[in-house]
């Protein structure tokens, strides 16, 4: 069995482990089957490039990165069509602040918006009542 891309193989793995999450929910996420991902971890496989944009948009990071081309995940690309300020890596969040995080950034674009509207209207109501 002829092995494939195995820096794409490892970063894959190394990517899913960071984020804490299963093959199957990551299979989830961006519609594949579990044994996909498996085998594209084991270098078994390749994805098609359709899902290896899912993957770029799920861990917020470049293709680049993703297929072990560049050693940092870009930290200047756009999410959700904004560019990005900054990293938060360096930043200490609970284990439910962490599984929030997790579940925000499976949601599709047009939640994620309707998320970002209620939290900045919250934040709003807050400082009037301080």
């Amino acid at each position: 069995m002829k092995k494939t891309n195995i820096r794409f193989a490892e970063r894959l793995k190394e990517l899913r482990e960071a984020a804490g999450v299963s093959m199957a929910e990551l299979a989830r996420a961006i519609e594949v089957s579990d044994a996909s991902i498996c085998k594209w971890e084991n270098g078994v496989a390749e994805p098609k490039i359709s899902y290896v944009a899912k993957l770029e948009e799920y861990f917020d990071c470049s293709l680049d990165y993703i297929i072990g081309k560049d050693e940092l995940c870009d930290e200047t690309a756009a999410v959700d069509g904004e560019p990005r300020a900054e990293r938060i890596s360096h930043v200490a969040v609970s284990a439910t602040e962490k599984s929030v995080l997790g579940d925000y950034k499976k949601l599709p674009p047009e939640t994620k918006a309707a998320i970002a509207e209620t939290l900045n209207a919250l934040a709003r109501t807050e400082k009037r009542n301080d």
